[in-house]
């Protein structure tokens, strides 16, 4: 039995194609293209930021050519993109590839905490999809295990390292909770959308985006449910944001003190907080000067960056060392589950030939008491468990080593266990 995973992410898609693969409105379709393909079990994650299918299959070669089948279906006349962004995994790079997503070791935001809830959320939708079985089951519940050990036990998510997650945890420090806070985000490049998802995996749930091009700010407030907004709205929509983050490829201020201080009478002097990680500045620094105005630029978000990147270096060894040693767990519970089956048969087994000898003996045992009736049966179970611990305990140990198929079958053979007549 193999365990697969294919998907497109950030790391290998951009938004337009990642989009065009997500699977919101179409999960239960996705599920039975899925199984009614062969595939056992199936597990899918659909998020801004990727798309993944992960599978238990009879046959792993055919089973993935099934599962890209199924990717390039999903974007009709995209083949070759999706192809080229596509990337699968099987075992153990498989294992090891869940365990770093639900860890948030792969994620856009190193260390943010919306990826394990949404796995979660996948697994469980899995199950109610009827696409779960023992194996995906054990597995996804260690994965969790896993994921939380991390979070719990490092400090992956404490410490900002980068200028967008420094951005979200200074507007984090001015206002608590992110939650009903207004950001508008000016740019769409790549810091622009980084930022952005920094302050909606911090809780931000009413960002603006704001665009020359308005086609891109469109995109990006699809992405997040917000709203876009064309560049000649910029000064009104002003005066709702809470925070504001800068990143155009502009040459020129875009944000001008007048503006800024007009917002802030519309506003009744409520604080704002203004990041500015353009190159060239776009906002006048001396909108800085304002009351009730906090202007960080690029400068002083890189230097609190650098203060925490050396923690979160340590940190990410410290989790990648935790999933190494939750690998090496799963591996050993699924070699178990995997000689489990021929456990069961063969002290069922024994447990049969136990009872029939008995039975067959009960006319010369009529005379015993009830207590020694008892006596007899506790006995031969005793006998019984005795026989068994060797051979019982040899295949728990060999499961999962280079030999133990041959070692379960021959288990099978030798005391006539058949598997079809045992389920």
């Amino acid at each position: 039995m193999a365990l697969l995973m294919a998907g497109v992410s950030h790391r290998s898609a951009g938004l337009e194609l990642r989009e065009a693969l997500a699977l919101d409105g179409r999960m239960d379709q996705a599920f039975g293209l899925l199984k009614g393909s062969g595939l056992e079990e199936v597990v899918l994650l659909s998020t801004c930021n990727r798309v993944e299918a992960y599978a238990v299959a009879p046959d792993a070669q055919s089973a993935a050519a099934r599962m890209r089948a199924f990717f390039e279906g999903l974007a009709p006349g995209r083949q070759a993109q999706v192809r080229k962004a596509l990337y699968g995994a099987h075992d153990q790079d498989m294992l090891w590839h869940l365990l770093r997503v639900s860890a948030s070791l792969d994620s856009m935001v190193l260390g943010e905490a919306q990826i394990l809830g949404q796995v979660k959320e996948a697994y469980e939708t899995a199950v109610r999809a009827g696409c779960v079985g023992p194996l995906f089951h054990g597995v996804f519940q260690r994965v969790f295990a896993a994921a939380k050990e991390v979070r719990n036990s490092t400090e992956i998510g404490r410490h900002p390292a980068s200028v967008p997650s420094v951005a979200a945890q200074v507007a984090e420090r001015l206002f608590g909770d992110l939650k009903g806070r207004a950001v508008l985000v000016l740019g769409g490049g790549e810091m622009a959308e980084l930022t952005a998802e920094h302050l909606f995996s911090a809780g931000a749930d009413r960002l603006i985006f704001c665009n020359r091009s308005y086609p891109k700010a469109r995109a990006l407030a699809n992405r997040y449910k917000g709203r876009a907004l064309g560049l000649e709205r910029l000064d009104a929509a002003l005066a709702e944001a809470d925070v504001l983050v800068c990143s155009t490829g502009a040459p020129q201020a875009l944000v001008r003190v007048d503006a800024a201080r007009a917002a802030q009478q519309a506003r009744h002097q409520q604080p704002q907080l203004f990041i500015d990680i353009s190159v060239p500045r776009n906002i006048e620094p001396a909108v800085g000067a304002l009351e009730h105005v906090y202007l960080y630029n690029l400068d002083d978000l890189d230097a609190l960056a650098a203060e925490h990147r050396g923690r979160r270096e340590t940190a990410s060894r410290e989790a990648e060392a935790l999933l190494k040693r939750s690998l090496g767990a799963i591996n050993d519970w699924m070699a178990v589950s995997r000689v489990a089956p021929t456990l069961g048969r063969l002290s069922a087994h024994f447990e049969a030939v136990r009872e029939a000898e008995l039975a067959r003996a009960s006319a010369k045992l009529a005379h015993l008491s009830p207590e020694d009736r008892q006596k007899v049966e506790a006995l031969t179970k005793a006998m019984m468990n005795k026989l068994l611990h060797a051979p019982l305990s040899r295949l728990k140990a060999q499961a999962g080593g280079e030999g133990s198929a041959a070692l379960v079958r021959g288990a099978e053979e030798l005391f006539g266990l058949d598997p079809e007549k045992n389920q």
